[in-house]
């Protein structure tokens, strides 16, 4: 699968993603206004479980980094107001 390096904003939530395999958790994830939703990991950080993203939950955050599949690796993002 190919990277893209994208910019996005979106809500975060934190919902149950990959329900009924072996991958199935609780992940904090970007939903986009168009309804594209993106599993999101800070780039060096945990691949499965990152407490520390659980702080961007319930906000609208902007986001730059790589998109592959459903999966965002952000470098940098910023709380929107």
């Amino acid at each position: 699968m190919v990277a893209k390096a994208i910019s996005i904003e979106g809500q975060v939530e934190e919902e149950v993603v990959s329900a009924g395999s072996k991958s199935e958790r609780r992940a904090v994830v970007l939903t986009t206004p168009s309804g594209d939703k993106y599993i999101l990991r800070k780039q060096g950080g945990p691949a499965f479980v990152d407490p520390s993203l659980d702080s961007l939950v319930g906000h609208a955050i902007e986001a730059e980094g790589l998109a592959t599949g459903d999966t965002l690796i952000m470098r940098n993002w910023e709380i929107k107001r």
